[in-house]
């Protein structure tokens, strides 16, 4: 296999990263708020120390749960809807929706039976059931599958950590000098960047407009004159947010923003029928997507995202396909199998980068990451770790790169504003 060299790979990205002229934009998945750790309670393990052992208890864990641990959680309290020694109902139910859409290449998640559910309960006709449940069952089952989620995702803000990685990113936003606004997608429900946007006082629009109970106004992303200059920072929550709800204005329904709340209403993870209210902010945000991404000169750095949602997918190597100029660099916290969609679309876009911690795909070629000048290695840390060695020996150069973690690339942005 051939190798890369992560030297010459990140002063690419401190290119990209610095050019007041380019058009940024990124695209953040469950992993980048995943990344925020807070130190393990024992509590929280359901153990005591000496049940466990000291040398086996984590000392950090996420402050909000990964997909597969959402879903966990989730499972638990479906099961819970059935009352003890009646017959599983809605344990079963569940346990046959997740047989009935299991994706080929990966698990079934959490968010692929919302998704599942949400169409049954578009489908069922009055007296009907499917997967033996009724309507009122399915509806039952879909509110407990958001609450839960939601709840999952709105941690007590007394539960943060000092300082949120996001904070780090933010700061790069405010210090580096740019003539367009940068434009922050996101599949999370959570607010944890707009959490470290206030934090660090930059201003932000997220598509939402008025005073009282700011509504979505499609307008605004369409219309350059209807949003505010290129200082304000864009930011696009693709599946809906906790701080959404659905309002009715003088018999009318539209989307508003509110405070944070765990009924999850506005939880959209696919690209499935939704009513019109829920389907405008979904199907506006993905358009804006698309046209990002048409700009010739478009750069979208990815981090947390593991190429699960073919919706998104299908926009990202559309524009890939479309034109030769725009740029994708895809930060992986796991080498991508050889098989998975994004290897293999790397393999035929020279456009995109798929960097992994060992592994990175660069114009169509796999290679092994390998520092060519190993005494280069301390000036680039905080991004790439050498191998350990043997003592005695010299290192080979081979290492990992930490980009994929994003409190780790959010620190290599941070790094960017800083004095050399």
């Amino acid at each position: 296999m051939a190798t890369h060299d992560p030297w010459k790979v990140l002063e690419t990205l401190r290119n990209h990263l610095t050019q007041p002229d380019a058009n940024v934009a990124f695209l953040f998945g469950a992993g980048s708020s995943c990344a925020v750790r807070i130190p393990v309670v024992v509590e929280d393990l359901g153990t005591q120390p000496e049940q466990t052992g000291q040398e086996t208890i984590p000392k950090t864990r996420s402050l909000i749960p990964n997909v597969a641990e959402l879903t966990n959680i989730c499972v638990k309290e479906i099961r819970k809807l059935d009352p003890e020694g009646a017959d599983p109902r809605f344990g079963a139910a569940y346990d046959a929706i997740e047989v009935e859409i299991r994706p080929k290449d990966r698990p079934s998640n959490i968010e692929d039976i919302l998704s599942c559910v949400r169409r049954k309960l578009y489908a069922i006709g009055a007296g009907d059931t499917l997967s033996g449940l009724t309507a009122a069952d399915l509806a039952q089952l879909e509110k407990t599958i958001r609450s839960t989620i939601a709840a999952q995702v709105n941690p007590d803000p007394s539960s943060f950590p000092e300082k949120l990685p996001h904070e780090e990113f933010v700061r790069w936003i405010a210090r580096m000098p740019r003539a367009h606004p940068v434009e922050i997608f996101t599949t999370n429900y959570d607010v944890l960047i707009e959490t470290a946007l206030e934090a660090e006082r930059v201003p932000a629009f997220d598509g939402f407009v008025g005073c009282n109970r700011p509504f979505f106004s499609h307008d605004s992303l369409t219309r350059p004159e209807s949003a505010p200059g290129p200082a304000w920072t864009r930011l696009w929550k693709i599946h809906g947010s906790i701080n959404w709800r659905l309002d009715t204005v003088r018999g009318r329904q539209r989307v508003v923003r509110t405070d944070p709340h765990n009924e999850g209403e506005m939880i959209l993870p696919s690209h499935h029928k939704y009513d019109e209210s829920r389907k405008q902010p979904y199907s506006a945000l993905l358009d804006r997507l698309t046209r990002v991404l048409e700009r010739d000169d478009a750069i979208l750095f990815v981090c947390g995202y593991s190429f699960s949602d073919e919706h998104i997918n299908a926009i990202i190597f559309d524009a890939l396909e479309a034109k030769r100029r725009p740029h994708v660099i895809a930060l992986q916290y796991s080498d991508p199998e050889e098989d998975s969609v994004l290897v293999q679309r790397a393999a035929r876009f020279l456009n995109l980068m798929a960097l992994g911690p060992r592994v990175a795909h660069i114009g169509g070629s796999p290679g092994k990451w390998r520092l060519q000048e190993v005494r280069s290695a301390p000036q680039i840390e905080q991004a790439f770790q050498l191998d350990s060695t043997e003592e005695g020996e010299q290192p080979s150069g081979s290492g990992t790169l930490l980009l994929g973690d994003f409190a780790r690339f959010a620190v290599f942005l941070g790094a960017l504003t800083r004095p050399a």
